[in-house]
């Protein structure tokens, strides 16, 4: 039998060929997004998708692009529909053997494609927890596509059970496959040349830049020096002189910040999705000790006490005191982040979860 050739569906306009243009002068982790490429070293030929409506011109590429982003807001996830269905004719993904999605954005699009015109489906699903919490049209599409995929994964394991009980898709076809980041890129930073710099990040809902913001300002009179760089365009009431504010995309440019932080702290709300996990990856792998809310499945990233710290959530005292317990003790904040950029380099690289995924597609 020949090596299994899987179709990469991209979600949100991600276009691998400039992804690879941004990665060779530096700008971005990995030569193809999410280090899938790397598939081809564990004996997969893989196929990106291009950019949606290439075949297309003109009137007609205008038109699909406009009704594309209907279906993304009316879905209330951002789901490409129409991207799956105009793709689903093309030779390269009607060849493969699987179609690969990250997330539910493609995934469950392309698992709606009837058999006859597309490969079997192999989608992550990163936020659908239950029908009850997801937007109505797109728990109705999830509950269709989702048991009709060849297999479902979830990168936070407490996701994994909800597969089965929520959305009906057999155990027998689930499993947990770890984040992975491109330790070449998010390489073990020097110390930093400041003391006292805090540093957070995300975009997603489940965020809780607040509470970061409150905890670092009631730090000020212990670490007079303390302040906060933040990366996120989440509306946050920032004190006065206490916070530098990134609102655009970083992507690569994230590098510096986390070699200007004493501590990364990624503060979050209650959830079970696995928000937060690649800025903690990130932070560790540049060697940076992380303060992190202990959701479900974070510590199968974060070992306490080992490579971070984890706090409750909605504890701005807890999330204070592990903050200042790293200032006030750089030696063991120097350790801790040692040991997490180890962790991250024998565990959760993009090279190690690509190799996860080329075993489930050679198992099946």
């Amino acid at each position: 039998m020949g090596r299994p050739r899987v179709y990469v569906d991209l979600a949100g306009g991600l276009d691998a060929e400039h992804w690879r243009a941004r990665h060779e002068v530096d700008e971005v982790p990995d030569a193809a997004p999410y280090g899938l490429h790397r598939m081809a070293r564990e004996g997969v030929d893989v196929t990106f998708r291009p950019p949606p409506f290439t075949e297309h011109s003109g009137r007609t590429r205008t038109a699909l692009a406009r009704v594309a982003r209907s279906a993304r807001h009316r879905s209330g996830a951002g789901a490409e529909l129409v991207e799956a269905f105009d793709t689903a004719r093309r030779r390269e993904r009607r060849a493969a053997d699987f179609v690969l999605c990250y997330d539910e954005r493609t995934g469950v699009p392309a698992a709606l494609v009837p058999h006859r015109f597309a490969p079997p489906t192999i989608t992550g699903v990163a936020w659908l927890t239950s029908p009850a919490e997801a937007p109505p049209m797109m728990a109705r599409l999830a509950r269709r596509a989702l048991p009709r995929a060849a297999f479902v994964f979830a990168q936070s394991a407490p996701i994994v059970p909800l597969l089965t009980r929520e959305w009906g898709v057999p155990n027998s076809r689930t499993t947990f496959v770890p984040v992975g980041i491109d330790t070449d890129f998010y390489r073990v930073q020097p110390p930093p040349e400041r003391p006292g710099v805090v540093v957070g990040a995300g975009e997603d809902r489940n965020r809780d830049h607040q509470l970061l913001i409150d905890a670092v300002a009631s730090l000020r009179p212990h670490h007079p020096e303390i302040a906060l760089e933040l990366a996120t365009g989440l509306p946050v009431q920032c004190p006065d002189g206490l916070v530098t504010l990134h609102t655009g995309r970083l992507d690569g440019r994230m590098r510096d910040v986390y070699a200007r932080s004493s501590v990364v702290a990624v503060a979050l709300k209650p959830s079970i999705t696995g928000s937060g996990l690649t800025v903690a990856l990130e932070a560790m792998a540049s060697g940076r000790p992380v303060v992190v809310t202990a959701n479900p499945g974070m510590d199968d990233y974060v070992v306490h006490d080992e490579t971070g710290i984890l706090v409750p959530p909605d504890d701005r005292d807890a999330l204070a005191a592990a903050i200042k317990a790293l200032l006030d003790d750089p030696q063991r904040a120097a350790e801790m982040g040692a040991a997490g950029a180890a962790r991250v380099r024998s565990m959760f690289t993009s090279a190690v979860m690509a190799r996860h995924f080329a075993e489930l597609v050679k198992g099946l």
